[in-house]
C-alpha cells in the first residue's frame, strides 16, 4: 500500500471517529488475551460503546502514554503512525502482563443540554445539569475529557498480580481475576491515587455472542466484589466528572470527564 493511500485511509478513519466521540468508551481489545511463549501480542484500541465501536489507528493524538507492565518491569509500547491494530507488543513475560494506555486531553462540544444530561445521568451524576444551570453556564459549551485504559493478558500461565500504574483515574484488581473463579474478586477504583468510594461502575460482558451490562458501586473502602464467569470477555468502565478549567487554552471547557476502562478475558477452564 502506498504512503499516500495509507495516509488517506488514516484521515478517513480519524474523521469517522470524531462522529462517535459522544459514545466515549475507550478500551483495549487484544486479538488474543492468552498467549503461548514467543507469540506477539496484538491489540486494537476501540472507541464506541457496549463492545461495539471503531478501531483507531496509532497516533499521538490518542496515545500520550503506551506502556506494558510485567514482572520484568515497565516498557514503552512503540507504534507506527496509522497502524491498525494500533498495538504490536514484543516484550512480554510469562504470567500476567498489563497494557496501559493514556490519551491526551480532547474536547467535545454540546449544542444542547439534553445530550449532556443523558450522559451525566448514565454515568452517575443525576444532578449535574442542575448545577450547570445554577452556574449560569450556556446550553452550548465544551467539555474536556481524557481516557485511561488497561488490559490484562497472560503468557503460558495466569500467575501474577495487577499493577497500580499511577494513572490519574484507574481500576486495579486486588485479586487475580484469572484464577480461582469460584471466588469473588475485589476491584479497586482510584482517583488521584485516592480511593473513590460509593462510585458507579459499569461491567460489560460478552460470552458466546451474549452481551450483558451490569452496574455496581464501590464500597466505603473504594472497591467492589465481583464473580467472573469462565470463558467470558469483560469491559469494566467508570467515569469521573469534575469542574473544567474554564480557560481559553481548554476551549473554556465547563466540565472535565475522566474515563477509565479495563478489559480481560477469563480462561475456559
Amino acid at each position: 500500500m502506498s504512503f499516500y493511500l495509507k495516509r488517506l485511509i488514516f484521515i478517513i478513519i480519524l474523521s469517522s471517529i470524531s462522529n462517535i466521540t459522544l459514545s466515549h468508551e475507550f478500551w483495549i481489545d487484544p486479538k488474543y488475551y492468552h498467549l503461548s511463549n514467543n507469540e506477539k501480542a496484538i491489540a486494537n484500541i476501540f472507541i464506541g460503546e457496549n463492545f461495539e465501536g471503531s478501531p483507531i489507528p496509532y497516533t499521538k493524538e490518542y496515545f500520550k502514554i503506551s506502556l506494558l507492565h510485567n514482572k520484568d518491569g515497565k516498557f514503552k509500547i512503540k507504534g507506527r503512525l496509522g497502524n491498525i491494530p494500533a498495538l504490536n507488543i514484543n516484550k512480554i513475560s510469562k504470567g500476567l502482563n498489563v497494557i496501559q494506555i493514556e490519551s491526551v486531553t480532547k474536547y467535545v462540544e454540546y449544542k444542547e443540554l439534553v445530550k449532556f444530561e443523558i450522559f451525566t445521568r448514565e454515568k452517575g451524576y443525576p444532578s449535574l445539569v442542575q448545577k450547570h444551570k445554577e452556574n449560569n453556564y450556556p446550553d452550548n459549551f465544551f467539555e474536556s475529557y481524557r481516557r485511561y485504559a488497561k488490559s490484562l493478558i497472560s503468557i503460558d500461565n495466569f500467575d501474577g498480580n495487577d499493577i497500580d500504574t499511577n494513572m490519574e483515574f484507574e481500576l486495579i484488581f486486588l485479586d487475580n481475576p484469572l484464577k480461582n473463579l469460584n471466588e469473588s474478586k475485589r476491584i479497586l477504583l482510584e482517583y488521584k491515587n485516592r480511593i473513590l468510594a460509593n462510585h458507579k461502575v459499569s461491567i460489560m460482558s460478552l460470552n458466546d455472542g451474549y452481551f450483558k451490562k451490569e452496574y455496581v458501586r464501590t464500597n466505603e473502602s473504594g472497591y467492589f466484589d465481583f464473580f467472573f464467569k469462565k470463558d467470558t470477555k469483560y469491559l469494566i468502565e467508570s467515569v469521573v466528572i469534575v469542574e473544567g478549567s474554564n480557560k481559553k487554552k481548554d476551549n473554556y471547557a465547563k466540565w472535565h470527564s475522566l474515563w477509565t476502562s479495563y478489559t480481560l478475558k477469563t480462561p475456559d477452564n
